[in-house]
This record gives structure tokens, C-alpha cells and sequence, in this order.
């Protein structure tokens, strides 16, 4: 049976009311039957020649889907997200508002191109690119990862879109993002940590203090530090529990979350034996569900505020290198555990990442090379075989 057929809506009768062919199918996704009529049997034609081909091909698409645009792929793909959570809702939200509304929101599904695409991420990176009404210009374009932080949710909601049938393809598959501009990874020496250790000491707080020693030589994220209780550290085990880190929120306000940034944070980190006087001080007669690190009036540190302050404060009387930032205590402390010959899978445990990939991404340089201790050990092995085969095959010769 035809996927599709002509109805003459007259009955054959030379005149009647409306328009006379009508090219009737079954939709494959609704299983209901559409129609659309016309006043010339040979237009009739062509258009059941085009539907059923469509129809036989699996290249067919309601009038529904048709008429579906970016806007509507994107705002669907961001009613279904559960996972993330509310500070990267928020910026997907804003990203969208911002960037891909003003430039993608109206336009069908069916009509976004690879190579409009890549003229878009060439006009944000100039800053030609149409953005929210009354938002300021960024003076220059945009940066490579704010691009990239723009182009995610549009490729998200075509790739939501894919999924959905809505699409064939993603448009924007291949896309040609810019290059990341590599931040430098900046590590501190003993000497360096211990001089804004004392920097803290002269010009803040004995916490903020041991804050500092044990981001240093622990590894922990800024948000995981000052999500720490007193409960979280066994001094008699020397260890420091990480189950939870402060956040932001949708409103860019910082909250304490329930769970680490990923599931491998979720860790027991080392508290080298140097840090546990201090660390004893700083928790003496303190109540198990107390912030472990508090401001000097006893609330909870707002890490940003704490970044702007106290901060600038001590790396300055430090005379800490420049660009050093609260993360790279926690790059300090890989390098550290590197050089007192902690290996690669010891450090990502430190750390929290996911995989050993993400640590030798990040700190593979700093892993010495050892391939001629290894081929030494090698011959030295070669050389105890061959003579334990030797004197097996002839005991006479030993």
C-alpha cells in the first residue's frame, strides 16, 4: 500500500468549494493522518512524489518538528538537566541569554549551518556578535574560553536536538573552537610556602595560616578547605576527611554543598607530621561541627572575600612569585609530594582526579625521569638470570 495518496475532494465533479486535490499520509512519529491540499492536480503530484520518497527514505519531518528552532531545542535541553549543579545551570542560563538567544533563538533547527557556526565563533572572539539587548561589548572580543563557555549550550541543545529526531545532525560537530590560552601552573618551594605561612601569621590570622600549610602540602581545592570542620580532621590518623565543598549558587552567592566537585574527591588526604601542632592549636576546646578555618570574628571564610583580602595581603609581604593564586597551594603541594618521590597514582588519590590522566596532563614535567635507574635495574636483572640459568644447566661450572 502507498505511503501516500490523493484524495479529489470534489468526487470528480468539475467544480466545488475550496481547493480540489488533497495528498493525504500517515505521519511515522504521530501514527495520525496529515494532509495538504492544492488547486492543481499536477502540484498534487509532485508533492506525493516528494512525501512518499521522504516517507521511504526516513527523511521525513512533520511540519511540527519543522517549525521547531534553537530556542526551543535549547530550552528543552535545559528543563531535563538534573545533574549539574545550580552555579553551572546559572551559567548555562546566562550564556544562552546572552550569546545564543540573540544571535540562534529564532532560527529553525533545520537551518543552522557548520559554516555559520564558525562565523559566529569568529565574530564573539572580535566581538561583533550579536549579545543581549543592553549588554555591555567586551572591549576586543571575547576570550577563547569565554567562546567556548558561549558555544557549549548551543551545541548541547543541537546534539539534545539529534537525539530527540528532531535533526539528522549536529551542525555543530567539528566546529573549530579557539585554542585555550594555558594558564601557568605556578608551584612554591619549602622555603616559599614557609615564608607565606609566616606572612599570614604577621598580617592575618592563625588560621589563615594553617590554612595556607595545609593547602600547601595537602592539595585541597579553595572550596574544599573552607568547607573543612572540626570533625573532619583525626589528628591521632593524620588524615583530613573531604566529603563536601563550598559552591556558588544560581545567584553567585557561595554555599556549602553535600558532595565534593567530583566523585573521586571524595578522599582522605596526609596531614605531614609538621602541620599537627598547629593544627591542634587551631582546634583546641572547638565544637566537632565548627568551620575548622574562620574568620577572626569566628564565622565561616567566604573564600572570594578571602581571595581579595587576606590574599593580596600575604603574598605581597611574601614577596610570592606573581600570578599565584589560593589553587596554586594545591599545585604546590603535587609538586612537593613529586619531589619526595610520591608516584602518579599517589598524587591523584591526593588530589581527587578522576584518573591519572588528569595528573600527568597537569604535572607530568614535574615527574623525574628515570628511564636510566630503570634500564640499569633492567641489565643488573638480565645479568642475575642468565648466571641463575647458567649454574642450573651446569652446577659443575659454580
Amino acid at each position: 500500500m502507498s505511503k501516500t495518496w490523493i484524495a479529489d475532494r470534489w468526487k470528480g465533479e468539475k467544480t466545488g468549494p475550496g481547493l480540489r486535490w488533497r495528498v493525504v499520509w500517515i505521519d511515522p512519529d504521530t501514527k495520525k493522518e496529515k494532509s495538504k491540499s492544492f488547486r492543481k492536480k499536477p502540484d498534487a503530484d509532485a508533492f506525493r512524489t516528494k512525501q512518499e520518497d521522504a516517507l521511504r527514505g526516513d527523511t521525513y519531518v512533520s511540519a511540527e518538528i519543522a517549525a521547531l528552532t534553537v530556542k526551543d531545542a535549547a530550552e528543552a535541553w535545559m528543563s531535563g538537566k538534573k545533574k549539574p549543579k545550580a552555579a553551572s545551570i546559572a551559567r548555562y542560563r546566562a550564556a544562552l541569554d546572552d550569546h545564543v538567544f540573540p544571535k540562534w533563538g529564532g532560527t529553525l533547527l533545520s537551518a543552522v549551518k557548520r559554516q555559520d557556526i564558525d562565523q559566529w565563533l569568529t565574530d564573539l572572539l572580535n566581538g561583533s556578535a550579536p549579545r543581549r539587548e543592553g549588554m555591555r561589548a567586551h572591549k576586543g572580543g571575547m576570550s577563547p574560553a569565554t567562546v567556548r563557555a558561549a558555544f557549549m549550550p548551543l551545541n548541547a541543545a543541537l546534539r539534545y536536538a539529534v537525539q530527540e529526531g528532531w535533526i539528522r545532525r549536529n551542525p555543530a560537530s567539528g566546529a573549530e573552537l579557539p585554542e585555550l590560552d594555558a594558564d601557568p601552573v605556578i608551584y612554591l618551594t619549602h622555603a616559599e610556602l614557609d615564608a607565606l605561612q609566616e606572612a599570614a601569621r604577621e598580617h592575618a590570622t592563625h588560621s589563615d595560616a594553617v590554612m595556607v600549610g595545609v593547602m600547601g602540602n595537602s592539595g585541597l581545592r579553595p572550596g574544599e578547605a573552607v568547607a573543612l570542620t572540626i570533625q573532619d580532621v583525626d589528628l591521632n590518623r593524620r588524615r583530613i576527611s573531604v566529603s563536601r565543598t563550598v559552591t556558588i549558587d544560581g545567584n553567585g552567592k557561595p554555599t556549602l554543598g553535600t558532595t565534593t566537585k567530583t566523585k573521586a574527591g571524595n578522599r582522605e588526604v596526609p596531614i605531614p607530621p609538621h602541620l599537627l601542632p598547629d593544627l591542634k592549636t587551631l582546634m583546641k576546646d572547638r565544637p566537632p561541627t565548627s568551620p575548622l578555618f574562620r574568620t577572626a570574628s569566628g564565622a565561616a571564610l567566604n573564600m572570594s572575600n578571602w581571595r581579595n583580602r587576606t590574599w593580596k595581603t600575604i603574598t605581597t609581604a611574601a614577596g610570592s612569585p606573581a600570578g599565584l593564586t589560593p589553587k596554586g597551594l594545591r599545585h604546590t603541594a603535587a609538586s612537593l609530594a613529586i619531589d619526595s618521590g610520591a608516584d602518579v597514582l599517589m598524587v591523584q588519590k591526593m588530589l581527587g582526579h578522576a584518573d591519572a590522566k588528569e595528573t600527568l596532563n597537569t604535572y607530568a614535567k614535574l615527574f623525574p625521569d628515570r628511564l636510566d635507574d630503570v634500564t640499569a635495574k633492567m641489565s643488573k636483572a638480565r645479568a642475575k638470570a642468565l648466571k641463575k640459568a647458567k649454574k642450573k644447566a651446569d652446577p659443575e661450572s659454580s
